[in-house]
């Protein structure tokens, strides 16, 4: 029996950090994107009586997730999500033609 699989290895962190570090910056462009949306109601008081902090606060946000969020592409997310699912099917492909 070994214990191969109980060993450490530095792939599956590097692998998770990559992962979490791309999923951040895709949440904060999207935020970005769509948290302007909010301002027009804000302004107008339709949501609280407290629009002008509230507004600064939204802006505020809004900029930290434009600076976060600017190396995203969503173009690149699909075309990765593309070549896993290939990576994929090929892989199994393989393991059923020996």
């Amino acid at each position: 029996m070994s214990n191969h699989s109980l060993r450490p290895t530095t792939a599956l962190p590097t692998r998770l950090r990559r992962g979490t570090g791309r999923r951040l910056r895709a949440g904060a462009f999207w935020t970005a994107v769509l948290l302007p949306l909010t301002y027009l109601p804000v302004l107008h008081g339709i949501v609280i009586d407290a629009s002008a902090e509230l507004f600064l606060l939204l802006l505020a946000l809004n900029v930290v997730c434009a600076i976060v969020g600017h190396d995203h592409s969503p173009r690149s997310d699909s075309e990765q999500r593309s070549a896993a699912h290939d990576g994929h099917k090929s892989n199994a492909a393989n393991a059923h033609n020996p």
